[in-house]
């Protein structure tokens, strides 16, 4: 077994997957794209190798093909289906193959052919499973059945529920003339006649380019390290055990937590590296980070997903974030790369500041200024805490031998000393100001960068820059090729280091170049198919891939049948190595399988976006109560899960039509109270059924105005349409009622249904007009339900309250204080927790001997800041020698306007 066995594995996978070329109608092609063969088909009847054809078009032809490489493709076509079809409810006027051949044409001294690539012919199975409805598309052959015999298709045929005429077919491989289909159009029957064509028609616009650029990498000599990890594990071990890279976490604004920092390290370290991102997990920001990290270190940066949608939310996030919007590249969308195209030409035009507001090194030097300073004074906060444990220790010890004037010596001694803890306090105040200023000098350290590479590519790399100008202009695939050798993509690179582009468009941006990238990130792996993943890994020194496992997967209409197929015409098995099957497999399962270390794989771990109700059950069902909800508090309570039972009916149609008017209604509703309280919401609608989602969304065209669409970012879809999104208010409209129990089979499909129930980030409603208590009881609809009625919001505390804590507490008491001792706070204990007219604040009390006495590390500290949580220590020694001080300082942090 050889990687090009594996490689061909899947590019014939693919190829079987994506064969939705455009040939519905061969009539709609221009002449110059279409030739009917007349007289005798030679080649069909298998008596001739290849088929003379007239030089005119065989001259010109060549040329296309030459030119539309990877947009098109020829083919010769046979066993024509002429006439009027119903296909998706519309009738359509048909001319479309039985069976079809990519074929090659060729010169031979002054004479003009045409062969084919392969003996056997493509089954078009889109026409086929129309005609025969309950098969797989395809007659049952005996081993020396001949596929191009016309008495098998007539006979299997014949078993068609659509009436058609099948006899003239038995005159092949005498051929009708042109005429004879411009009749058969006019007929009220569909005929199957006996004709032949070669046709240059389009790809299928999901396949175009990645089958052409597979066939390069099975030629190449020169893999990528994270395609030979990824497809043969056992004979490649990953880079871990090499220098690991210093990295500069500290270059980039934000607390990173320490999965994100491992993911990172993964990122820039790791041939093959995993990270799974759990919905709400800081996901795209963590990607975003990954890049923003890379372009500090000079490395780029390929991110590929297999929708647009996920690419715009980190291109956001790179924006917003990083201020790395100039040297992002969004590739591959017309209206990006129209932006695009603006922006390059204005830097060739000369609209750029040839003076730079300060040095890349400048900066560096302001941000290794600080982060030492940073270092230093974390050093010391480390230092007063550890000293407020061991005066607060000997105070204790003191106290409890009763020996008042030891005791009263010791304060009058170490008073002074004490009273310096407070410097716990201003360390802390000053830590916090240098995150802030470290986060400034972080951008501008950035953005520095960023324009000294451009300077660079203007000044000293023009030709390059000029040369992709016109290739990313380039209408043909053929110059797109010539163009992108005059690049010198080092440099365009560190100018633009950062490119996100869709798996199926990467083709058009980029040319076919081995580990012209450093690292490629693969987001929403789930949904991506293998195949269509390797040109973007064959691009890139090490891969990154993103997803979660618990969320949609990539749709395949690949048949098992055909897969085996595939596998044994390879040489393989289904248990070899770098092996699994391309229909129920998405790049993020291969890489799983192709991990040699736990040390390559990652877990984002703090869920931000919702409130704690709305995660619960995904968190206990699917992530088995991993997630950090960062959202929980002691204010946190049932009321943001609203279920509305309505007795709707589901029709024919797959659509509920009182449940669209619930919907409708309670979209009007929240708009109407959000004008009421000067707050605009975004609202969106699942419903997992597509025509109910068709329906919702249609109506809601009529029923809001385009303004009130943008303002509320109203959206009505399917899961597949909200995977990687998310709103404020989610409402989800199951469509199914007590009778299509059948359907609501599909509910419990866990990917679904997990995406369905977690988009929302403050209140999710329900509209059911099912008796869930008929489904089964495993099914997840009928779980789901009834863990809204079972929600407790958990509020952990601990039963054992020291004498130091009872007395903070009753001092806060006195002031109207809430107080919660122990309290659990993103799977961390807090030792008090505070809380005044909302505002929270945790107290971390240090010295008093017993389980509180340690202090919190920073990174607890970092932990509760992203939680969106302060955290205020106070040692025992402080307390005793000055009460009032540190009352006094929880009252200015609760920001407390009256005692």
């Amino acid at each position: 077994m050889s990687i090009q066995n594996i490689l061909s594995y899947y590019r014939d996978c693919y190829k079987e997957d994506s064969a939705d070329l455009n040939l519905w109608n061969l009539n709609k092609l221009k002449k110059d794209d279409r030739l009917i063969l007349e007289g005798q088909d030679d080649l069909g009847s298998g008596f001739l190798p290849r088929m003379p054809i007239p030089q005119d078009f065989a001259e010109q032809m060549m040329k296309r093909v030459e030119v539309y490489q990877r947009e098109r493709v020829l083919l010769y076509a046979s066993f024509i289906l002429v006439g009027k079809l119903e296909i998706k409810g519309e009738i359509k006027e048909v001319v479309t193959p039985i069976l079809f051949n990519e074929a090659v044409i060729e010169k031979d001294e002054n004479n003009y052919y045409f062969s084919v690539n392969n003996q056997t012919p493509e089954i078009n199975e889109s026409l086929t499973q129309l005609l025969i409805p309950e098969s797989d598309g395809r007659p049952d052959l005996e081993d020396n059945t001949n596929i191009q015999s016309t008495s098998t298709w007539v006979s299997w045929l014949k078993n068609s529920p659509i009436e058609l005429n099948l006899l003239e077919l038995l005159n092949f491989p005498n051929l009708v003339n042109p005429n004879e289909i411009k009749k058969a159009l006019k007929r009220k029957t569909p005929t199957l006649l006996p004709a032949s064509m070669l046709v240059f028609v389009e790809r299928s616009t999901s396949s175009r380019g990645v089958l052409h650029e597979l066939e390069e990498i099975i030629e190449s000599d020169n893999l990528s390290p994270p395609l030979l990890e990824l497809l043969l594990p056992s004979q490649n071990t990953t880079n871990n055990s090499q220098a690991i890279k210093p990295l500069k976490y500290d270059y980039l604004p934000g607390l990173l937590s320490t999965p994100q920092k491992k993911i990172i390290s993964i990122a820039a370290n790791a041939n093959l590296g995993c990270a799974s991102g759990p919905p709400g997990t800081g996901k795209s920001y963590t990607i975003a980070a990954i890049a923003a990290e890379h372009m500090a270190r000079g490395e780029s940066v390929l991110i590929v997903a297999n929708n647009d949608a996920a690419l715009d939310v980190i291109a956001d996030k790179l924006g917003d974030n990083f201020g790395l919007n100039d040297v992002s590249i969004r590739a591959g969308q017309k209206a990006f790369l129209k932006k695009l195209k603006t922006y390059i030409e204005n830097l060739l035009a000369g609209y750029f500041s040839e003076e730079l507001s300060k040095a890349p090194n400048t900066c560096e030097l302001e941000l290794k200024a600080i982060n030492n300073a940073l270092n230093v004074l974390e050093k010391r906060f480390v230092k007063f805490c550890q000293k407020a444990i061991v005066r607060g220790q000997r105070l204790k010890e003191l106290q409890q031998r009763d020996a008042q004037w030891l005791t009263r010596l010791y304060l009058a001694l170490a008073q002074n000393g004490i009273k310096k803890l407070t410097k716990e306090w201003s360390a802390l105040n000053e830590i916090n100001t240098k995150h802030i200023q470290r986060e400034k000098l972080a951008a501008g350290y950035l953005s520095a960068l960023k324009n000294r590479n451009l300077k660079t590519l203007v000044e000293n790399e023009r030709a390059s820059l000029q040369a992709f100008n016109k290739a990313i202009r380039s209408r043909t695939s053929k110059r797109q090729f010539e163009l992108f050798d005059d690049i010198k993509y080092t440099s365009l690179l560190s100018a633009f280091p950062v490119w996100l582009v869709s798996l199926n468009t990467l083709y058009r941006v980029l040319p076919l170049k081995a580990e012209m990238f450093d690292l490629v990130i693969i987001d929403e792996a789930t949904q991506c198919n293998i195949s269509s993943c390797l040109p973007a890994l064959y691009r890139a020194k090490r891969a990154m891939v993103v997803g979660d496992t618990k969320q949609l997967r990539h749709y395949s209409f690949l048949a098992k049948s055909k897969e085996a197929q595939i596998t044994i015409k390879n040489d393989l098995k289904p248990t070899s190595e770098g092996v699994v099957s391309y229909r129920d497999n998405s790049i993020l399962d291969l890489a799983l399988t192709a991990l040699s270390s736990h040390q390559q794989l990652a877990f984002l771990d703090e869920h931000f976006r919702s409130k704690p109700e709305l995660i619960h059950f995904s968190n206990q069902h699917f992530y088995q109560n991993k997630l950090k909800v960062m959202q929980h508090r002691p204010c946190t309570s049932s009321g943001h899960l609203h279920l509305q039972r309505i007795n709707g009916v589901r029709d024919k149609a797959g659509v509920n039509h009182l449940e669209t008017e619930h919907v409708i209604k309670a979209i009007k509703d929240q708009i109407e109270a959000d004008t009421q309280v000067g707050i605009d919401h975004s609202i969106g609608v699942i419903s997992p059924f597509r025509h109910q989602a068709e329906h919702i969304a249609k109506e809601i065209e009529v029923n809001f105005s385009q303004a009130e669409i943008i303002k509320h970012k109203i959206r009505a879809a399917t899961p597949y349409g909200f995977q990687g999104e998310e709103r404020d208010i989610m409402l989800i409209s199951f469509s199914v009622d007590n009778n299509s129990k059948r359907a609501a089979v599909y509910l419990n499909q866990a990917d679904v249904f997990n995406v369905t129930i977690t988009r929302a980030r403050q209140k999710q409603i329900l509209f059911l007009s099912i008796d869930e208590t008929q489904l089964p009881e495993h099914n997840l609809l009928r779980r789901y339900l009834g863990s809204i009625s079972e929600f407790e919001a958990s509020h952990s505390v601990s039963s054992q309250i020291d004498e130091f804590q009872q007395s903070v507490i009753t001092a806060l008491s006195a002031l109207n204080i809430e107080t919660w001792a122990g309290y659990t706070i993103a799977g961390t204990e807090v030792d008090i927790l505070c809380r005044y007219k909302g505002q929270y604040l945790a107290i971390d009390l240090i010295g008093f001997p017993g389980p509180w006495a340690d202090f919190f590390e920073l990174n607890t500290y970092k932990l509760f800041k992203r939680a969106g949580v302060e955290v205020l220590p106070i040692s025992y020694g402080l307390w005793i020698v000055d009460k009032e001080t540190c009352i006094a300082k929880v009252v200015k942090k609760l920001r407390l306007t009256n005692r």
